[in-house]
């Protein structure tokens, strides 16, 4: 069985892979539209009082908040910027739509999994922030849905899973080995097969779907993504049997990013200070589940 035909077998019935949520969609074409007020945004989002509520609390997490308290979402709308409430919206969203309260996978924390999805999306924008890299928000959206197929798997296949985890755990295999070995396809493969359902731009679906590979012929937005997973996973933001000790600088990921760099590159600063972020991260992640 084809890869393709094999993904249609394990996502169909009752474990067909959901639709983009609503809420994010309807967001993105009022936004996207020049003419669209403050008012209409807030209108939207006021039909959700819950995701009102989490807004805000997020937006006065460590890795949002500004210089004042954000005390009500026209504060957030105007303060945070569209881009960034996009951001929030669909992290909101993904919590919400993939239940992970009904399988308890033993040894598997949901938080440390959006500590590194939110981590490796934060570091992304990050990195090309400090390395003067051209602003693209398809960079902070490919990161945070690089794993998106690990959850699509936990919801979906808990049994299967959980033998996953326990092949990284017990025999030392990697995650893509696992999945393979279990499945016959892999959280790529699945993510990728998402965010095409989903129909996101091909940067970030192509960001899914190489971010595992050594590849020199990728994109910006992927090699960011790639580069931006290792140093999460340098940072902490990941399971004990995730971490890995990778040369960056020899990855042809970086060899992407640097021909778009001019000048000296110091890789231990940038490493340092990458890696300080975690705690916000983590912070970022406490409110993003609380009440969850």
């Amino acid at each position: 069985m084809d890869k393709t035909a094999l993904l249609k077998k394990l996502f169909s019935g009752d474990k067909q892979l959901p639709s983009i949520p609503s809420l994010y969609s309807e967001f993105k074409k009022i936004s996207s539209n020049p003419f669209s007020s403050n008012k209409k945004i807030s209108d939207l989002i006021m039909k959700d009082q819950s995701m009102v509520t989490k807004i805000l609390r997020l937006s006065n997490s460590a890795l949002y908040a500004k210089s004042q308290e954000i005390k009500s979402l026209a504060n957030a709308i105007t303060y945070l910027g569209s881009e960034t409430l996009e951001n929030i919206i669909l992290q909101i969203s993904l919590v919400n739509m993939f239940n992970t309260k009904d399988n308890d996978i033993p040894d598997f924390d949901i938080s440390v999994f959006w500590e590194h999805s939110i981590g490796t999306a934060y570091f992304s924008t990050l990195i090309a922030k400090k390395l003067k890299l051209p602003e693209n928000e398809n960079h902070y959206l490919a990161g945070l849905l690089h794993d998106i197929g690990k959850l699509a798997i936990y919801q979906f296949h808990p049994i299967q899973f959980n033998d996953i985890v326990n092949l990284q755990i017990n025999e030392g295999v990697s995650d893509i080995d696992a999945e393979i070995k279990i499945l016959g396809v892999d959280h790529t493969d699945i993510g990728t097969f998402l965010a095409e359902k989903w129909k996101f731009d091909k940067d970030i679906v192509e960001s899914i779907r190489v971010h595992h590979k050594t590849l020199a012929s990728m994109g910006l937005t992927p090699a960011l993504t790639r580069i931006a997973n290792m140093f999460s996973k340098a940072s902490g933001l990941c399971f004990p049997w995730d971490e890995v000790v990778i040369s960056i600088v020899d990855d042809p990921a970086w060899g992407v990013i640097t021909k778009n760099v001019s000048g000296n590159l110091d890789v231990e600063k940038l490493t340092f200070e990458i890696t300080e972020e975690a705690l916000i991260i983590k912070d970022t992640v406490r409110e993003l589940l609380s009440g969850k």
